[in-house]
């Protein structure tokens, strides 16, 4: 696993985000092109794959941030939880997922579980 100084990493997801922010109009509907073509763009600039990945994704947080949307922070989320972001408030929201899915999945009527 390749270790990159701090500000190589800020400077390469400012990379990421501007390139998002550059082609977005160009990928409309097509999110996860955009994210791809991200990712080889920094991956031109020497960044290894998943580094590429991770960075993109922090950017594209950004980017929604930027745009006031709420999202997923991805990076401050585990296997366990969900962090949602509210930037119109600053608010992050820790959710287990164990509530999403008693919520949403294992309390639906329409689905058919079979064990529990």
């Amino acid at each position: 696993m390749t270790t990159y100084p701090a500000d190589y990493l800020e400077t390469m997801q400012a990379a990421a985000l501007g390139f998002l922010r550059r082609h977005e109009g160009q990928y409309l509907g097509q999110n996860q092109a955009l994210f791809q073509r991200a990712v080889e763009n920094l991956q031109t600039l020497g960044v290894h794959q998943p580094t590429a990945e991770r960075l993109v994704s922090r950017a594209h947080d950004q980017l929604e941030a930027l745009k006031g949307h709420r999202f997923l922070d991805i990076d401050a989320s585990t296997g366990d939880t969900a962090v949602l972001v509210n930037p119109a408030t600053g608010q992050r929201y820790r959710i287990p997922i164990a509530e999403i899915f008693d919520a949403l999945i294992d309390e639906d009527p329409g689905a058919q579980s079979t064990t529990r």
